[in-house]
């Protein structure tokens, strides 16, 4: 008899041991799942941090530049006319801050200095930005304002921008609305220092609390820059961490990722509730556990069929076939539940895709206007620069600039589109030359910025092609800011572009003596979200919509070494047909396709 019901019992057994290797087998699937999307997130969230730095970085320079800004540090006394300078760039900027500094750290000129809580006439000579910065570096630190109380990004930048500097140019950046963008994704993101303080989340009440207590030469630090104004700074949670991915804040336990920002020692970290990693147990041990009572249903009915007599055998096997279907009901049911679950967690992850690619979509519209917007920012300058010395025919030129920039940036959002969406674009007879030095124009800031030298050799006679040139002129931008990003680093930095035929191809070479590009990584660098630009904040978008754009116009683009270093980029394009060399023909091939 004991053997008999050793043998009953041993299927269940199995089932439960199954059961137990699937519920391990799907927590380590869902906790993997959990992790690659949280690679994701974590990647679009740092493209934000890291877009809403470059987004501002010039302008410190700028100011620096600007003797409107600077005139109060010849005088060593506040300005009214720089005060006010400053008060309209911060208004068109979007900056929350604009302000100057001598070299003792005494502001002379804010964009605030209307406001009760005026900067004029303070001293922020302890905060390391300051110090940064009159000693000739790049100055960045967050902080909350010694004055207003409010955090931001603190930017600085030494004047003038060669030789001794006789003070600092100042720009605070506001970063609270990439908090509320958090808390409205609906996800728990947030970033802390280099010692560890939380200083953005998603969560207000993490802001200002540490992963782990501060030492008390840390504290002391924080302390001396007003760093934090005083906040408490505790940890979040009475527990040290346990492991790398797990993080207990106020007694709730979340898996934990984090990944390196890339700028001030800032480290990003998403958090999903340990509750989501095992979604998958409850189902895999109800399957398990109806399947046992079934079996035992089953047994019993074996069972019973042995003991009984025929006659009462029959009545019973209707009662147990009722039991059983009433069981199958239940486990029916419950399946229905299971997929109605499954069916719940499959939008979920729909509707993340379409933020995610919300993301990419903003990312290339940051990434495309930026280098316009930049020199129009400097042609604005320019203009009102020119209008006060009574220059209005250069003024007039710059204005003429500015429209046609603007223009540009309208086509360039078309452009996007397309780029998301294919489609055709406009094709005519132009002189590729006229497109080169479109795109120098518009490049020409960041070289200046970076010290690289721009040599264009160009041929004496037109270089005709029936192409899209304000597609030529995207790809061209983008190639050569990349050169000037990648040749940055070298004492005489050089980045030069020459044209060949070859064949029924015109063919632009651009030639930097940078670093150059690994031969295992010329592949990836036309992928989305790829780049080499670990310190300088590339977002990887450039070359993707390059490579993207040159192969719709019939073209190519690819990448090879530089003798004797660097890269060399090669945009390949259809030369003009002999069939039209003596027309002048203008193909309109828009074909948009219905918002």
């Amino acid at each position: 008899m004991s053997k008999r019901w050793l043998y009953l019992a041993l299927p269940p057994f199995l089932l439960v041991a199954a059961a137990f290797v699937l519920v391990q087998l799907f927590l380590e699937l869902d906790a993997d799942s959990i992790d690659r999307k949280a690679a994701e997130r974590l990647t679009l969230y740092r493209q934000t941090i890291l877009g809403e730095y470059q987004k501002y970085r010039y302008l410190p320079y700028m100011i620096a530049r600007d003797p409107r800004a600077t005139s109060a540090l010849g005088l060593g006394q506040p300005v009214e006319s720089a005060n006010r300078f400053l008060e309209e760039m911060a208004e068109n900027s979007g900056v929350e801050l604009l302000y100057v500094m001598n070299a003792e750290g005494t502001t002379l000129a804010a964009s605030n200095w209307r406001d009760e809580l005026s900067l004029v006439g303070r001293n922020y000579g302890f905060r390391p930005y300051f110090k940064a910065a009159i000693g000739g570096a790049e100055g960045r630190f967050f902080a909350i304002g010694a004055t207003s109380d409010e955090p931001g990004l603190f930017l600085a930048r030494p004047t003038p921008v060669s030789g001794d500097p006789l003070g600092v140019a100042v720009v605070k950046v506001d970063m609270g609305p990439l908090e509320e963008a958090w808390a409205e994704g609906g996800e728990t993101v947030f970033a802390s220092d280099e010692n560890g303080v939380i200083f953005l989340s998603s969560q207000p009440d993490w802001r200002y609390r540490t992963l782990t207590a501060l030492p008390e030469d840390v504290r002391r630090t924080i302390e001396t820059t007003r760093q934090f104004a005083g906040r408490e700074l505790k940890p979040v949670s009475d527990r040290p961490v346990q492991t790398k991915q797990q993080l207990v804040i106020d007694g709730k336990a979340f898996r934990h990722n984090s990944a390196d920002v890339g700028l001030l020692g800032w480290t990003l970290h998403f958090l999903v509730p340990e509750e989501e990693t095992r979604k998958s147990v409850l189902p895999i041990w109800a399957a398990a556990i109806t399947l046992c009572l079934v079996y035992a249903v089953i047994v019993l009915v074996l069972r019973g069929r042995r003991l009984r007599k025929a006659s009462a055998l029959l009545r019973r096997e209707s009662a147990d076939l009722k039991e059983l279907n009433t069981r199958l009901v239940e486990e029916i049911q419950e399946r229905r539940r299971v997929e109605r679950e499954l069916l719940e967690a499959q939008r979920g992850l729909a509707r993340s895709n379409r933020l995610a690619a919300v993301g990419e979509m903003s990312a290339a519209v940051v990434h495309e206007l930026s280098q316009p917007l930049s020199a129009l920012r400097m042609f604005v300058a320019g203009t009102r620069k020119f209008l006060e010395k009574g220059d209005t025919a250069t003024a007039s030129e710059n204005l003429d600039e500015i429209d046609s920039l603007q223009m540009r940036m309208a086509h360039l959002t078309q452009e996007l589109k397309r780029f998301a969406r294919p489609g055709e674009s406009r094709i005519e007879k132009i002189d590729l030359r006229e497109s080169v030095r479109v795109a120098e124009k518009i490049v020409r800031p960041r070289f200046e910025e970076t010290g690289v030298a721009l040599d264009l050799d160009l041929p004496d006679e037109p270089l005709e092609a029936e192409t899209a040139p304000l597609r030529i002129e995207q790809i061209l931008v983008n190639v050569l800011r990349n050169g000037a990003d990648a040749a940055a680093g070298e004492q005489q930095g050089m980045v030069r572009l020459r044209t060949e035929r070859q064949g029924s191809l015109v063919v632009l070479l651009i030639s930097d003596n940078g670093p150059g590009i690994p031969e295992d990584l010329r592949e990836r660098i036309f992928d989305p979200f790829f780049s080499t630009k670990a310190s300088s904040g590339g977002m990887g978008l450039g070359l993707a919509i390059s490579i993207r754009l040159a192969e719709d116009l019939g073209g190519g683009l690819s990448v090879r070494a530089n003798t004797p270093k660097g890269a060399t980029f090669e945009l390949r394009l259809p030369g003009l047909s002999q069939d039209h060399a003596d027309t002048d023909p203008k193909a309109d091939l828009t074909s948009e396709a219905a918002e």
